[in-house]
């Protein structure tokens, strides 16, 4: 049941469909998905249920067997900047039905039932939300994270883009030291200080290398943007073949590669490295309830048509509330 999403080119693909459920009247028997899916199913909801504490009410989940899915043409251009502006349950679940699951698997049963420190760390969302892989459930908590992290890169891009102070940069990350035993090999392993980069949310991204230690904030946050980009994209990119061309003077011939992803998440991440890589502009919605990074087209202001009504009524409203004093 694996889509196999074009990255570098347009093609139909398969589409399953995928509803949106509360997980607490999720009944897995009256499910049409066949006795395999099932059993999975029913592990991915105990499952994710151990690894969140309860902590997630709604998820998406496969709704059907292949017979069941449709085609659609794919184009993974501005496939990340319609994932950035999700903001309800409700934009998501119609962004799930239209493209599909992200393709993370449920955490494994040993890992969600063991008592180790080093084991149950795993559970954090950085490693939690990361394992591609085939998936028929999905909690809403998981799309909401790498929503904010596609956010989080974006605001960092638009803050780097704009490089006019340091200021900018200092509102998205910060530079925090932490002391411990750090090393790939433990017979190098001291007590130490290094210094760890941070979103300003607190949450932890990567330790830097000690050569970055003393460069400028605007070095250090191109390389945390490569980095965090890396780390989503791993595992979810492949190559395939595309053209033969041949050289008739040296009877060779070149293997022209097209690129793909079988995971949703990983054609988001993409989209978003080549965002990057092509230098195109991120503005932040002129919408005073939002304020959410987009990459614009034409000389949109605003997120969304729904952002760009609401900014004109607040504008309204304000025009009032100027005439009345």
């Amino acid at each position: 049941m694996y889509n196999y999403y074009p990255l570098s080119h347009n093609s139909k693909i398969n589409l399953y469909p995928v509803e949106l459920v509360e997980i607490d009247q999720l009944r897995v028997e009256e499910q049409n998905l066949g006795p395999a899916s099932k059993e999975i199913l029913k592990t991915s909801i105990h499952n994710w249920n151990k690894a969140l504490v309860g902590r997630t009410s709604f998820a998406l989940k496969l709704a059907g067997l292949e017979e069941d899915s449709h085609q659609m043409v794919f184009n993974n251009d501005g496939l990340m900047s319609e994932f950035a502006c999700l903001k309800t349950i409700k934009d998501i679940e119609t962004f799930s039905k239209k493209y599909g699951l992200l393709g993370i698997m449920p955490p494994d049963s040993e890992q969600v039932n063991s008592q180790f420190p080093l084991i149950k760390a795993t559970l954090q969302p950085s490693l939690l939300f990361n394992n591609y892989g085939f998936s028929v459930f999905e909690p809403v908590e998981l799309w909401q994270w790498h929503i904010k992290q596609v956010q989080k890169i974006l605001r960092l891009y638009h803050a780097i883009r704009k490089a006019s102070s340091d200021e900018l940069i200092y509102e998205i990350v910060e530079i925090k030291m932490h002391s411990g035993m750090f090393g790939s090999l433990a017979e190098d392993r001291a007590i130490t200080n290094r210094y760890f980069v941070h979103w300003t949310d607190g949450e932890e991204i990567l330790m830097l290398p000690e050569d970055f230690e003393e460069k400028p904030i605007l070095e250090i946050a191109q390389y945390t943007i490569a980095r965090v980009l890396e780390s989503h994209i791993s595992g979810g990119i492949n190559l395939g073949v595309g053209d033969l061309i041949s050289k008739p003077s040296t009877k060779g011939f070149m293997i022209k590669e097209k690129r793909y992803s079988r995971y949703l998440l990983a054609a988001i991440y993409y989209d978003l490295w080549q965002t990057i890589n092509n230098s195109k502009n991120v503005y932040i919605c002129k919408n005073k309830d939002c304020r959410l990074p987009f990459v614009r087209s034409g000389r949109r202001e605003h997120c969304n048509d729904a952002c760009r009504q609401a900014a004109y009524r607040i504008r309204l409203e304000e025009k009032e509330g100027e005439n009345n004093i």
